[in-house]
C-alpha cells in the first residue's frame, strides 16, 4: 500500500507539472488546424467543420480526456469571374483572399480534473504567388479558462509516513482554483498544387508548409500565489503533402510536425498509403471521391500510433490508436489511448459552370 500511495503521489505531482506547462496535443494534428496553425483558416475547403476527440493513459489512472470542434470558410467563396468575352458559359473561381475560423477545445486531466478551454478565433488572408501556389497569413485571438479542483489532490506533506492523511496541510497556498486569461497566435503557410491532366490519371499533388508562435503575450499562470509562472510560447514547424501515383489508384501522405515548448519538443512525423475507390467527376460533379487509407505515425520518445481514415464523398472519418514506447510502458503496458475525429467538407468548386448558375 505504501509503494501504490507513493506511486500515485508522484505520478499525479507529475502530471500536474507537466499539464501547466504543455499544450493540448492530437495525434491526428491536421484534422485540429486551429491549434496547429492560424494561417490554416480557409485554406482547405470552402466551408471545413471537424470534431475530435482524444483518451489518454485510461491504463494508468484518471484518463485524459481532450474534446474539440472546429469550423473555417472562405469569405465570399462565390466570386467567380467570366474566362474572356466570347466563353459565356464558362467561368473560372475567383482568388479567395480572406478566410475566417472558429474553434474550441477542452481539456481535463488527472484526479485533480485539471481542465483548460479555450474558444479560438482565426483570420487569415492569402496571396497569390503563382498559378500553383500561394502563402496565406493568420492571426488568432483566444479567450482560455483553466481550472482544477484541489481537494481531489494528494501533496507530499499529507503523507505521514505510513498513508495519506487528508486532514494535514498540504503546505500550498492557492490562490484560486480557476482564472481566465487573453491569448494571441500568429502564423504563415506556404501551399502549392496541381491537379490531373487527364480524368483517371492520378498526376496530382497537393503540399503544405508552415510555420506559427503561439502565446504571443506569454500569460500569467495563477494557481498558487506568490508565483510569476508564465506559459511559455509555442513554436509550430509542420508540413504534409499528397502525390497521386501516376495511373494507379494510390497516394502516399506524408506528414510532420514539430513543437517547441521550453522545456518540451515534441516531433511527430508519420505516412499514410492512401487507396481511391472512385475519383472526383472533373467536369459534370456527379462522381464524388472515395478512398480509404492506412498509415502510422510516430512521436518521438513517447509512442508509435497506427491510424486508418474513410473518405466518402464530402465527409471523413479516422481513428488513431497510441502505442507507448517511453519509460511509462512499465505502468500502461503500451496502451497509449484512441483518438478519432469526424470531418465535413464543403465539395471543391467544379472546374467549369454553366452560367445560368447564380452566384453573388
Amino acid at each position: 500500500m505504501k509503494k501504490i500511495s507513493l506511486l500515485t503521489l508522484c505520478f499525479t505531482s507529475l502530471a500536474a507539472t507537466e499539464m501547466i506547462s504543455q499544450d493540448i496535443h492530437f495525434t491526428q494534428f491536421n484534422e485540429a488546424p486551429s491549434i496547429l496553425n492560424p494561417a490554416t483558416a480557409g485554406s482547405a475547403s470552402v466551408i471545413r467543420a471537424s470534431l475530435i476527440y482524444k483518451d489518454q493513459w485510461r491504463s494508468v489512472t484518471v484518463p485524459y480526456k481532450t474534446f474539440g470542434g472546429s469550423f473555417d470558410m472562405k469569405i465570399k467563396p462565390t466570386n467567380w469571374e467570366k474566362m474572356g468575352d466570347h466563353r459565356t458559359e464558362i467561368y473560372r473561381q475567383a482568388f479567395n483572399r480572406l478566410g475566417a475560423g472558429l474553434s474550441f477545445y477542452n481539456d481535463k486531466a488527472g484526479d485533480g480534473n485539471m481542465g483548460t478551454t479555450q474558444v479560438n478565433l482565426s483570420l487569415s488572408t492569402f496571396v497569390p504567388l503563382g498559378p500553383k501556389s500561394y502563402l496565406s497569413a493568420g492571426f488568432q485571438a483566444s479567450v482560455v479558462q483553466h481550472k482544477i479542483d484541489f481537494s481531489k489532490l494528494v501533496f507530499p506533506n499529507q503523507y505521514n509516513g505510513v498513508t495519506y492523511d487528508p486532514g494535514m496541510n498540504s503546505g500550498e497556498d492557492f490562490s484560486k482554483n480557476t482564472f481566465i486569461y487573453p491569448d494571441f497566435a500568429g502564423g504563415l503557410l506556404w501551399s502549392y498544387g496541381y491537379t490531373e491532366k487527364a480524368i483517371g490519371s492520378n498526376e496530382k499533388m497537393k503540399a503544405n508548409l508552415g510555420v506559427a508562435m503561439f502565446h504571443i503575450g506569454q500569460p500569467k499562470q495563477k494557481y498558487v500565489v506568490g508565483t510569476s509562472d508564465r506559459l511559455n510560447s509555442k513554436f509550430v514547424i509542420h508540413g504534409d503533402m499528397l502525390y497521386g501515383i501516376k495511373n494507379s489508384n494510390l497516394g502516399i501522405e506524408p506528414s510532420f510536425m514539430v513543437q517547441l515548448q521550453k522545456p518540451s519538443t515534441e516531433i511527430v512525423l508519420g505516412l499514410m498509403v492512401k487507396y481511391y475507390f472512385k475519383e472526383d467527376s472533373k467536369y459534370t460533379g456527379i462522381n464524388k471521391q472515395s478512398a480509404f487509407s492506412l498509415g502510422a505515425f510516430y512521436r518521438n520518445k513517447d509512442a508509435v500510433a497506427v491510424r486508418a481514415m474513410v473518405e466518402y464523398q464530402v465527409y471523413a472519418i479516422g481513428v488513431s490508436y497510441d502505442i507507448n514506447t517511453s519509460s511509462l510502458t512499465k505502468a500502461t503496458a503500451g496502451r497509449g489511448g484512441p483518438e478519432i475525429f469526424l470531418r465535413y467538407s464543403s465539395p471543391k468548386p467544379f472546374l467549369y459552370q454553366n452560367s445560368k448558375a447564380k452566384f453573388k
